[in-house]
């Protein structure tokens, strides 16, 4: 199975660990990663960053549970995601409304982000606030 460039997108040999063009970590291409080409030749195999499946499902927890924090702990965040769980609970939900509001704003910023950028701010440099 190729192997793609999780920095340039580049195509590399089945065995690489390191990318032949800029020397950044390489990924398999998983199932399903393919999209027509619209020239009418084969289809293309499309390079998704891994990572990138759980902006949607963490953007819409935020958007419509932020309070419960659950889409802290889609994104591995378990202190984060506690930490906004408790404060809701211990308060009776008095503090779920700004915990609402935290989650409703990160379900934003989570979903107009590109998949790339969600993938390197959220999952590689595990930025947990805003």
């Amino acid at each position: 199975m190729p192997r793609f460039c999780t920095n340039c997108g580049t195509q590399n040999e089945d065995t690489a660990q390191l990318c032949q063009n800029c020397r950044a970590p390489v990924v398999a291409a998983g199932p399903g990663a393919y999209q027509a080409n619209y020239y009418g030749g084969p289809p293309q195999q499309v390079w998704k960053m891994p990572g990138a499946e759980k902006k949607l499902p963490a953007g819409i927890c935020g958007i419509l549970i932020g309070g419960l924090g659950i889409h802290k702990f889609i994104l591995g965040y378990n202190t984060e995601g506690l930490i906004m769980l408790l404060a809701t609970i211990l308060t009776c939900g008095i503090a779920g409304i700004v915990t609402g509001v935290v989650g409703l704003i990160e379900g934003i910023i989570y979903l107009t982000k590109s998949d790339e950028e969600f993938v390197r701010t959220y999952i590689q440099n595990r930025k947990g606030w805003f």
